[in-house]
């Protein structure tokens, strides 16, 4: 199936609203999901509607909810989330670290009591748009292992660096080799996974996502990339009143009880350090400098981060979305479930 852009937006919207989102939550959403799809990056994209359709039905995600910042300083707050739709609640959180960087030269905006919020890098790329610098975290399930062990005791903990610069720079990673919800689309399609991407249960590298699925996904590179994912484990957990490890559930598909995640996003003014132009100026110097570099072999060019995703962007803005069969079967079979007919 091949979706248009408008079109996938107001798919999911009018599901949404069917299970009681308001219009606000219903379009925050959509719009995250979309653009994950648009970006390249299914995993995040809308594959995620029938969990989010499912917990709604359960009533482990919640709708009309009130964002609360429950506490505060000039360049800090911590927002409850009600237990709403992720997206909506850390755009509103997004928009808070925002204003406060605006006023403040840095704002920095812990959350809990939310969801799954999609794509780290959308969020990232709202204090972009506004000239400004985002950086965003957020745990999951633990679903990766340490390094030199074979429990899930990890999330995949995404950050997402923006940078308001020309061309812009966005930089969007999970802690792991690779996101599970790619080893779930394995799955649907039948496919193997590089080996390197998760253990099974005994610890040994697996190329079945199956396996890898019952076991624990790898942390990228190596014992470095453990450490980051536990360092970012404790920001976006504990210290913004969430949890972290094992008592972290609910970020695949709430099923029993609400979602026990953490985020944290911290946005900062380049202007609080240097003029704007001299910002612009230093990093062009750099970017240019990286990409006009010379190759490896086997590399035609090379990129900058958000590059590939952003060229996919405009790729799938021309030609549609695709959408694999197996998902999109799982979401007309929801759909009817709600007594919308997707063809109208």
């Amino acid at each position: 199936m091949i979706l248009k852009f408008e079109k996938e937006k107001e798919i999911i919207r009018t599901l949404l609203q069917r299970l009681g989102a308001t219009d606000e939550e219903a379009s925050a959403t959509a719009e995250v999901l979309t653009e994950g799809d648009l970006r390249g990056v299914h995993s995040h994209g809308i594959l995620r509607l029938p969990y989010i359709l499912r917990a709604l039905k359960r009533g482990t995600i919640l709708t009309g909810v009130e964002v609360r910042v429950v506490r505060e300083t000039p360049v800090t707050a911590l927002i409850d989330g009600g237990h709403g739709l992720g997206h909506y609640v850390a755009i509103r959180a997004m928009r808070v670290a925002i204003d406060k960087a605006k006023r403040m030269g840095v704002g920095v905006v812990g959350v809990f009591n939310s969801n799954h919020f999609g794509i780290a890098g959308y969020y990232a790329e709202l204090a972009m748009r506004e000239g400004l610098v985002g950086v965003v975290t957020t745990t999951t399930d633990p679903l990766v292992h340490p390094w030199g062990g074979c429990e899930p005791l990890l999330g995949t903990n995404a950050l997402a660096v923006g940078l308001p610069t020309d061309p812009p720079v966005l930089l969007d990673m999970a802690m792991s080799v690779a996101a599970r919800g790619k080893l779930v689309e394995a799955v649907r399609k039948g496919e193997m996974v590089p080996e390197g991407w998760a253990v099974d249960r005994e610890g040994r590298p697996t190329a079945d996502p199956r396996k890898g699925l019952e076991g624990a996904l790898s942390p990228f590179g190596g014992a470095k990339g453990y450490g980051l994912a536990f360092v970012l484990e404790v920001l976006a957990g504990p210290m913004v009143n969430a949890s972290a490890g094992r008592e972290v559930k609910g970020t695949l598909e709430p099923k029993d009880g609400f979602c026990t995640k953490g985020d944290l996003m911290a946005v900062i003014d380049p202007e609080a350090f240097v003029s704007r132009e001299e910002f612009l100026a230093r990093a062009r110097k750099f970017i240019e400098e990286v990409k006009s570099s010379r190759p490896a072999a086997g590399f035609k060019e090379i990129m900058i981060p958000g590059e590939p995703e952003f060229r996919a962007r405009e790729r799938h803005l021309r030609e549609g979305i695709p959408i694999a069969d197996e998902v999109w079967r799982e979401v007309r079979e929801m759909a009817e479930e709600l007594g919308v007919k997707l063809e109208t």
